[in-house]
């Protein structure tokens, strides 16, 4: 079976990629999931590396771990892979190529030169540099886990190359360079293991420590990586971009530009990373020029969003009051560009056909009724178009222009019918006078078409803004926010080479200062800290509601429209275009956004891998996700089982077309929602998927309500995945909000079981009722035996008394998986479970009812046992509470079926043995549950036993059956 990230790679991988990486992904890389994707490479939990440590015997494992976990995380695999094809992707640049043997000996070194790192995972000692035979026999042994012969059926006999290149990847420490160390290889050229290959080796393994594309001219790794290429002989050097500022969709607009631009400069990405890459371009490099740059971004991103707006999908709104232009679109368009386009806007947008405005309209104007009966005949659609047409025009670009009122009167050749003052009626902010003119022009030629009068629009909007041109009646064009954005451009875009120009602290200060002023004008941007000029949300750009409170208004002020700066005033137009949201409709549906961001790096083709991911992730339908992960024995495994891509993701390759909708994601963006009213409705979905993405493609997810990244960088925080203020249940599960690579198997289950017990015991298909989640949470997490009384209250609403097997075997598998997830220090759950499990055990030795029976007649002895101690009295001694409860059990077993009583049906000993030993076996059980359950766990409290009565009988009841059937199973082995 493909993995995800498999499938992504080969998916997404170019037609010329080399045969030998291409085998690469499709043979090892999942095995390489399989072993790597758990261990850290880098970061990693304190309490993680300090426990395995301290097993292995390091004097210093406090120090060394609270080391290692200060770093960022990445783990294993993706540490693995990215170094692999960074430094495949520069070996076409060698001098003399690689041979196909030298190709599998990259590979394969690459892949085991952490060989170290994945023992101490596994909690293994790993050998000393000069332990060479232990090297190669633990290479080998790695090497058959990973299955290396799928992938090189020779491997084996090239295996002194291989360990030599992994234990000498890093010039740093623990390398064993001396060739009289190691057997003798089988590699014709010995000096080619040094060079290229192990200098192409530390190439891919120093790039995936960067963390920013300036590392390169700031860090010692820059230096580095440049010595490699020199000893490469690749005559090339490193530049970058960086952008000090996240936003999102236009952050990465930003970036795929500034790559479009140095692809003209012959400038070739090699590295990722979330704000801006790093290029391999030619040794007489010329540094770009900022202005031509700024341009061209700014062509590209207003490129996007033009053809958006002229499309009618962005940049307008209609409500009652008729058709609203948002200021960006009338910044991006000149009127004499805008007038030709608006008709197709027209189009889209006024598409109310069976409840047209005009006839509503016209009733508020006073009309003969002769008139009135004529011009009815054209209040429909038409004239809605026609008018609300004229209209937008008037109001953004000719004011109460009498020659523009004549011109239109003239077109609709009723200028001897209405007269201009006719035109003019409003209230309300809304214009009946063109409505009225419209209707009329539409009862004169009642015989046109919709489509025919959509034509007739757009030569006059031809003629128009032909005709207001020659005559200078159109306003003059700004671009304010052009300006805006070259600024923000030259504050926040760099580019080596440029002077560095940081944005002021005291110029965003005294901007926010003086906003806060009564005599401010214009409030801030509710999404930024307000060092650009901002004005009111507009319900035609935010996509969440405008009109809310903001603490960013001015003080003591009466204004409640939020700001939104021009910067992110293109970005809500862009999230728009892209993920085809209706403007101020997102927020309706609980949206919880999810930033994806590279673990420190990535690949050019790990980025495109991702960008398929983001373009074509399908809505993860939890049932499937029970039902895989049940499937697969509740491995986390299962999660590659499941369908992440779309169907249209799956019919071919998309190397060449598939990214038009949107560029490579530097930080990929996704979001989540929800037809449910409550937070636990909203986080159901983002909790899995920001737990899961990270596992199954080694990136960092942060999962937040916030419409902007909380972070600007993966290096601003060191964890894998953060919930910020995720729902309660989160919490209540015993997950932290921001987890480790180590965290992941454990929060994986422990959510997982969650869900699947929720979705088996409380919902009703095809309604999950994710609403009562947390009240599932809340009462397994109170108490594991929980699980068990849920199970029975599924079953007594599905009208039935006895579980199937299988649901004997899943709920009793919850249980133990749960108390084995609990971290807490007293874990209370593994010794009630075990308690409950003995006390069956101890019962069933004198006593065994039927599968078939009733509750009633399973828990017999453990019914009359709690029935006893909650009934005596309180200065009963405890020997005589036993005394006394075995007796009544006795009592009662002597009505019961003889073939219940196991002891009394084995006839090779005499009846009075017989008797002894059942007296003896229900003492056992007795004394085990006055006490270890009533004295030692319920601390004597009779209220406290009899709150749990049910819990224990419940979970009694499932032991009992899981027991039973244990013992069949074996019986048929």
């Amino acid at each position: 079976m493909s993995t995800l990230l498999q499938t992504l790679l080969l998916e997404t991988l170019p037609k010329d990629t080399d045969p030998i990486l291409h085998l690469y992904i499709q043979k090892l890389l999942p095995s390489l999931e399989q072993e790597f994707s758990l261990i850290s490479a880098l970061g990693g939990s304190y309490e993680s590396h300090y426990q395995i440590l301290s097993q292995l015997g390091d004097r210093y494992a406090q120090e060394n771990a609270q080391r290692y976990s200060n770093y960022a995380d990445q783990n294993l695999l993706v540490h693995v892979l990215n170094g692999l094809l960074t430094a495949w992707n520069i070996s076409k640049y060698l001098p003399q190529p690689l041979s196909e043997i030298e190709k599998y000996l990259l590979c394969l070194g690459l892949t085991l030169h952490d060989y170290n790192k994945y023992c101490n995972g596994q909690g293994e000692e790993t050998p000393k540099n000069w332990e060479v035979e232990e090297i190669l026999n633990l290479c080998r042994d790695l090497g058959e886990k990973l299955n290396f012969e799928l992938f090189w059926p020779e491997w084996q006999e090239y295996l002194t190359e291989i360990a030599y290149l992994a234990q000498n990847t890093q010039n740093k420490v623990g390398t064993n360079l001396y060739p009289a160390n190691w057997p003798l290889p089988k590699i014709k050229d010995r000096r080619r293991l040094e060079v290229p290959l192990r200098h192409l080796l530390a190439f891919g393994d120093i790039a995936v420590h960067f963390t920013d594309p300036a590392d390169i001219d700031t860090q010692t790794g820059g230096q580095r990586l440049r010595e490699r290429l020199r000893y490469l002989n690749i005559n090339k050097s490193l530049v970058y971009h960086r952008l000090r500022d996240t936003i999102g969709i236009l952050s990465n607009g930003i970036h795929n530009a500034t790559m479009n631009f140095a692809k003209q400069l012959n400038w070739e990405p090699i590295l990722f990373f979330a704000q801006g890459v790093i290029y391999l371009a030619s040794a007489d490099i010329e540094t770009p020029d900022i202005h031509e740059l700024q341009e061209f971004i700014w062509s590209q991103v207003s490129g996007v969003l033009g053809s958006k707006m002229l499309g009618g999908d962005i940049g307008f709104k209609r409500d009652g009051k008729g058709l609203k232009v948002a200021p960006q679109t009338l910044e991006l368009f000149s009127p004499a560009e805008l007038i030709p386009k608006l008709p197709r806007v027209i189009e889209v947008k006024v598409a109310n056909i069976k409840d047209p405005a005009t006839p509503k309209r016209l009733e508020k104007l006073s009309l003969t009724e002769t008139e009135r009966e004529f011009i009815n005949q054209g209040a429909d659609i038409r004239a809605d178009r026609i008018a609300e047409f004229i209209f937008i025009t008037q109001k953004e670009f000719f004011a109460d222009s009498i020659e523009y009122i004549n011109w239109i009167l003239n077109k609709l050749g009723i200028q001897d019918k209405i007269s201009p003052e006719e035109t003019q009626v409003q209230s309300g902010g809304v214009n009946y006078g063109w409505y009225h003119a419209a209707a009329y022009y539409v009862a004169n030629h009642a015989t046109f078409k919709p489509e025919y009068i959509s034509e007739r629009i757009e030569i006059w909007a031809e003629d128009l803004a032909n005709w207001a041109s020659e005559n200078n009646l159109l306003p003059s064009h700004s671009s304010p926010i052009r300006e805006i954005f070259s600024d923000y451009l030259a504050q926040y875009l760099e580019v080596k080479g440029w002077e560095s120009n940081h944005p002021s602290f005291c110029v965003e200060f005294t901007a926010y200062a003086d906003a806060k002023t009564k005599l401010a004008k214009q409030p801030i941007c509710s999404l930024s800290s307000g060092e650009f000029a901002s004005e009111d949300q507009m319900d035609s750009v935010v996509l969440f509601k405008p009109q809310q409170y903001s603490n960013k208004n001015a003080l003591g002020g009466r204004q409640i429209k939020r700001g939104i700066s021009k910067i992110y005033a293109l970005e809500m137009l862009l999230r728009q275009a892209f993920w085809s949201v209706p403007a101020g409709k997102l927020e309706e549906q609980q949206p919880v956004f999810l930033y994806i961001f590279p673990a420190y790096v990535y690949s050019p083709q790990t980025a495109a891998a991702i960008k398929l991911l983001v373009n074509n992730m399908k809505f993860i339908n939890l049932w499937d996700v029970h039902k895989q992960w049940l499937e697969k024995e509740m491995n986390i495994n299962a999660l590659q089982s499941i369908p992440w891509l779309t169907d249209e993701a799956k019919l071919g390759r998309f190397h060449e077309d598939k990214y038009n909708k949107e560029d490579l994601p530097f930080i990929a963006m996704s979001y989540t929602t929800t037809r449910g009213k409550t937070l636990s409705d909203a986080w159901v979905q983002p909790a899995f998927l920001a737990l899961s993405l990270p596992i199954l493609l080694g990136v960092k997810v942060i999962a937040t309500s916030s419409s902007v990244p909380i972070y600007n960088s993966d290096r601003d925080f060191k964890e894998s995945v953060i919930l910020d203020a995720p729902a309660s249940f989160w919490n209540l599960l015993g997950l932290s909000n921001s987890l480790r690579i180590q965290d992941f198997e454990n929060a994986m289950q422990r959510l997982l079981i969650a869900y699947s017990l929720h979705l088996d015991t409380r919902s009703s298909p095809p309604d999950a009722k994710w609403r009562d989640l947390i009240k599932t949470v809340r009462e397994v997490t109170t108490n594991v035996l929980n699980i068990f009384c849920l199970a029975t209250e599924g079953l007594r609403r599905d009208k039935r008394d006895i579980p199937s097997q299988e649901e004997v075997k899943r709920y009793w598998q919850y249980a133990q998986f749960w108390v084995k997830q609990d971290k807490s220090e007293t874990n209370e759950g593994v010794y009630l479970m075990t308690l409950i499990e003995k006390l069956v055990k101890q019962y069933r030795v004198f006593y065994q009812a039927s599968l078939g029976e009733s509750s009633h007649t399973i828990l017999l002895p453990l019914s009359k046992a709690l029935e006893i101690i909650l009934s005596v009295p309180q200065q009963v001694d405890v020997d005589d509470l036993i005394l006394q409860a075995s007796g009544q059990i006795k009592d009662a077993l002597a009505r019961q079926e003889f073939y219940k009583r196991p002891l009394m049906m084995d006839k090779s000993t005499d009846r009075t043995t017989r008797e002894e030993r059942e007296l003896t076996a229900i003492h056992t059980f007795m004394t085990t549950c006055v006490r270890e359950l009533f004295l030692e766990l319920y601390k004597g409290d009779r209220a406290l036993l009899q709150e749990n009565r049910n819990r224990i009988k419940s979970g009694a009841e499932f032991a009992y059956r899981w027991l039973a059937l244990q013992e069949k199973t074996a019986k048929v082995s």
